[in-house]
């Protein structure tokens, strides 16, 4: 390494080690600071409300009723102000605890008539939760809960508003609205309200019902209209969905909303929207919505709130038939307007919104809308087992969730699933994840190993003979320097005579670029397999192979100074949470395979340079960089791969770090056996003395280049002829124009 880089890595090295020194000991008899309370902020309403639904113009018989979240109705008579009838006392959460064995708990609030929390309430063999709130906890996973603002409580599944077309559109907000409780049991609630007008006239009566299906991970949930007033109505809803699921994964936020859709032909579902939410905090600052559902695609399967290994999908049934039809539009926003706080770290917000069709209710008549709500891990192998159409390939497909996570350009699905399989199938044997990795990667780079031998092999004879060759390139290059055509035609004799394909190269690249959607494959699979979620390695150092490796943790997370204020990369630098080790041990695996991998073209410069010394000429060609110089550069580059990459892997979970350090050390390990074997086929040939070129024939590469070259040769050759006519043609007008002149 060059002293001064050598110097300023130092000095990098120990500021960084005595500020975490610092941050260290100010962090055991300094307490964090209590976080600030939030000052109530007034809003509108819980969201922007979303567009009529189709069917349903703006009433122009007398002035519109806003549609905005919290204003007030215009005075359009009796009719015009409406009366949610609620209940005279909250009676506190409901919890319904189901029967023994049940997969889930939930906890049900009157406001809104809402969904408030889940837990997970699965058990393994050995009775702990198979899925636990965090790796030291004994307590169940909270799937979903309540969202506070500072200013009201959001909670899931709300009824945010009714609409009645009547002597104007309606609106009766009802998100925050206190529901009667009517029934309640441990596997099952009632909840219900009324809507009168001004004058005390009943409009409409509405009934939610929630109830546990035993044995299995859903919430059967129903929705109920009956018209109460003597006369026929036309009425539609928005429903709410799930909302304040956790972000999983601290570093990386990974929840979205999805929405999926029957195809044309009703046998299929496909994924089409997933909605982050810097987008739908955007649209929801501007009082608007991101429309989810595509109409021209078919009927909406269900939708769907997610992160990393979980997910709440809600399914619309049908009321008659196989098809729903009563969904006008789906649409995505965020229920807190208040928060002010990064994209990167929201409080759980996003929320999908479906608005019905407006339906013609006569004189007593009811509508009634039923809802699946199925909550758990993503993993389709779980899917299935609740019910087959449930997993990959069914009719339902909720493991579409798992595959909008594992989308990548550089791999295939099916190849994610096939890494998924075979990382559970040596799990199976050796029953430990981080041991299943290494194993994984092992048998993964022994399979590739004959192409990476190929691929090292072919770069290294080359750019070996593209070194040897570089002198008389170089010459050719000052010779014909003005005439491009013959400079082409010359080099490819050259490499013709010396039996070289100047395409090996891009070649001998075709290897890697074989292994990469393998190995994304691979690293896409460890990113979002559940199972290894509070899975350990060594049980002391490496115990959640799901999250970084967490050596020292910092509470509160800390900014690194000035690193942290870099533009572009500073994101690097800031909300530290804990000294990771693995990142490190990475990066120092990522040098010593650049350190070792065999560098063909730079020893064969070297001769070049001893060959031009020799001669009397200059050692350094007149352009490019001498070898020292090329030696430099690689080492310069090889440092920066090593620090950059720990810095992008320095907050993923252990398992992908331990992927990548077990592909690197195997890849140390490869790159000194080729090694060897190149030194030997070397020192070979060297004991053979020199040897002419060995007779073959030109690839395909080779020939469609030559072709190229004789095509361009042709097309100048014509070129020249049709300047050289241009040029008799002129002097012959000339000559013929002399004459005239004389004459006059």
């Amino acid at each position: 390494m060059d002293p001064e880089v050598r110097r300023i890595v130092k000095a990098l090295v120990v500021a960084t080690a005595i500020f975490f020194a610092y941050r260290i000991i100010v962090g055991y008899f300094v307490p964090p600071p209590p976080p600030p309370a939030t000052a109530p902020v007034e809003s509108g309403g819980a969201g922007p409300a979303a567009p009529l639904p189709p069917g349903i113009p703006p009433t122009t018989d007398e002035a519109p009723a806003s549609t905005e979240p919290g204003a007030a109705p215009p005075a359009l008579g009796p009719a015009s102000a409406p009366r949610v009838i609620e209940a005279t006392a909250d009676e506190g959460p409901i919890t319904l605890r189901g029967r023994e064995g049940d997969a889930l708990r939930i906890e049900l609030r009157q406001t809104g008539g809402s969904l408030a929390t889940i837990w997970l309430m699965s058990r393994k063999r050995d009775g702990r939760f198979a899925y636990r709130r965090s790796l030291d906890s004994d307590d169940p996973y909270v799937l979903i809960s309540p969202v506070d603002d500072g200013y009201r409580v959001h909670n899931s599944f709300r009824t945010a508003r009714v609409w009645i077309r009547e002597r104007g559109n309606q609106e009766y907000l009802l998100d925050q609205a206190l529901w009667r409780v009517v029934d309640a049991s441990d596997e099952a609630a009632v909840f219900e309200t009324e809507l009168r007008t001004a004058d005390d006239q009943p409009r409409l009566r509405l009934r939610k019902r929630f109830a546990l299906r035993p044995g299995a991970p859903i919430v059967d949930f129903s929705l109920e209209l009956e018209n109460t007033s003597g006369a026929a109505l036309t009425v539609w809803v928005e429903q709410d969905g799930p909302l304040g699921m956790p972000e999983e994964d601290p570093a990386h936020d990974m929840r979205k909303l999805l929405a999926a859709q029957l195809n044309k032909q009703r046998s299929a579902v496909v994924l089409n929207a997933a909605q982050m939410h810097k987008a739908l905090l955007d649209a929801a600052r501007q009082r608007t919505t991101v429309r989810m559902d595509v109409p021209e695609k078919g009927p909406l399967a269900w939708t769907a709130l997610t992160n990393k290994y979980f997910g709440v999908f809600t399914r619309p049934l049908p009321q008659s038939g196989d098809s729903v039809d009563y969904i006008a539009s789906l649409v995505g926003t965020v229920a807190d307007l208040n928060y002010s706080g990064d994209s990167f770290h929201h409080p759980g917000d996003l929320v999908a919104r479906i608005s019905t069709m407006p339906a013609s209710l006569a004189a007593g008549q009811s509508q009634r809308y039923a809802f699946e709500i199925c909550a758990g891990p993503k993993d389709p192998k779980y899917l299935r087992q609740v019910d087959p159409a449930y997993g990959s390939g069914g009719t339902v497909d909720f493991a579409l969730a798992l595959s909008a996570d594992q989308t990548c350009m550089c791999t295939f699905g099916w190849l994610v699933h096939l890494m998924t399989w075979l990382l559970d199938g040596i799990h199976a044997l050796v029953r430990n994840y981080g041991i299943a990795i290494i194993i994984l990667v092992i048998i993964m780079r022994t399979a590739l190993h004959p192409l990476a031998v190929w691929q090292q092999k072919s770069m290294f004879r080359t750019q070996e003979a593209m070194a040897r060759l570089k002198p008389k390139i170089d010459d050719l290059k000052q010779r014909y320097a003005n005439d491009k055509v013959t400079l082409n035609k010359e080099m490819m004799r050259l490499f013709s005579e010396e039996n070289v394909n100047p395409a090996g190269t891009f070649m001998s690249m075709l290897p890697m670029m074989i292994q990469m959607p393998i190995l994304v494959a691979l690293w896409a699979a460890l990113n979002s397999d559940i199972h290894l979620r509070h899975a350990p390695f060594d049980g002391w150092w490496i115990r959640d192979l799901s999250a970084p490796d967490a050596f020292i943790r910092f509470n509160p997370p800390v900014d690194v100074p000035i690193l942290s204020a870099i533009p572009l990369l500073g994101w690097m630098f800031s909300g530290v949470r804990s000294i990771n080790i693995l990142p490190v041990l990475m990066g120092v695996s990522m040098w010593l395979q650049q350190k070792y991998m065999p560098k063909p073209h730079l020893d064969a410069a070297k001769e070049a340079a001893r060959q031009r010394a020799a001669s009397g000429q200059p050692a350094k060609p007149a352009s490019g960089m001498s070898p020292e110089e090329q030696i430099r550069q690689q080492q310069m580059i090889a440092y920066m791969m090593s620090i950059m990459f720990p810095l992008m892997f320095y907050s993923m979970p252990a398992g992908l770090n331990l992927y990548w350090l077990a592909t690197n050390v195997f890849g140390i390990g490869e790159s000194l056996l080729i090694k060897r074997q190149l030194d030997e086929e070397k020192r070979r040939r060297a004991e053979l003395g020199p040897q002419p070129p060995a007779p073959r024939q030109p690839g395909v590469i080779s020939r469609m280049m030559k072709r190229m070259a004789e095509q361009a040769e042709e097309l100048q050759r014509k070129a020249d002829e049709i300047s050289k006519l241009d040029e008799v043609r002129k002097r012959e007008a000339k000559q013929a124009a002399r004459p005239a002149k004389k004459k006059s």
